[in-house]
């Protein structure tokens, strides 16, 4: 596992039986203690984590704290079953490409812009650190409602678990457009009088969704993330689609 601070998903693997090595640069990350092995490296190391998988036998990886590419080129690179492509796991690591990626494919967005040497964006916005090639991202600045569509993609086919409605239609198009076909996504969309706009799709749901998604449709996210990992199909005692006694919007 890629991160060791997601204590709720460090857990959940243990209590499969599985062996669990953990690698974060920390050596106090608390997730270390639920780890039969760890290794203290930058996770974005990727010459050291071939090392490391060439090691011992490793049966699939999870990437987390912001690792999907890299973990999705592990996973590759070792032929392991991955729910993301190396592909879409840069798409979903970079928010510079990912916004580029989503207006190719036409999907709404909160306002964004690039920004060269002292260009200024021109509207509110949160602006990023210089990336490899002198630009920066700017990002409208939070301002109304929002809502995280949380969803399960199975074969491409998108059933979102929290959030409902045009949000999660506009969740559905970005995971669509980011080659999302499997495993769990959370999409932060901002609500308007224009209709829903994407702000920003993760592959990794927070311990929140995941506490949520327990106590509203009875589904346990951690257990699907494993599953995703492992190519495996979703255990039914974790996953129950259809109608919620809750929702959340």
């Amino acid at each position: 596992m890629l991160g060791a601070r997601r204590t709720g998903l460090l857990a959940a693997a243990r209590a499969r039986g599985w062996h669990v090595l953990a690698v974060d640069r920390d050596p106090g990350a608390p997730g270390f203690r639920l780890a039969h092995r760890r290794a203290i490296l930058e996770p974005d190391d990727e010459v050291a984590l071939e090392r490391l998988a060439d090691s011992g036998r490793i049966d699939g990886v999870v990437g987390t704290d912001g690792t999907a590419a890299v973990a999705a080129r592990v996973a590759a690179r070792f032929r392991l079953p991955h729910p993301i492509s190396p592909e879409t796991g840069v798409l979903v690591s970079s928010r510079l490409r990912q916004r580029v990626r989503l207006a190719e494919a036409g999907v709404p967005q909160t306002r964004w812009a690039i920004l060269r040497d002292d260009a200024e964006p021109g509207f509110p916005a949160l602006v990023g650190p210089l990336d490899r090639k002198g630009r920066r991202l700017a990002e409208e600045a939070s301002g109304g409602a929002e809502v995280t569509v949380t969803a399960w993609s199975d074969d491409g086919a998108f059933r979102p678990l929290l959030g409902f409605g045009p949000a999660a239609g506009l969740a559905a198009r970005a995971a669509e457009a980011l080659g999302v076909r499997h495993g769990l996504t959370s999409t932060r969309v901002r609500l308007g009088l224009d209709g829903p706009r994407a702000i920003e799709l993760r592959t990794e749901p927070s311990d929140r969704e995941a506490e949520l998604c327990r106590l509203l449709r009875g589904i346990d996210l951690h257990a699907l993330t494993l599953d995703a990992a492992l190519g495996q199909p979703a255990a039914a005692e974790y996953v129950r689609f259809g109608t919620a006694d809750a929702r959340v919007a």
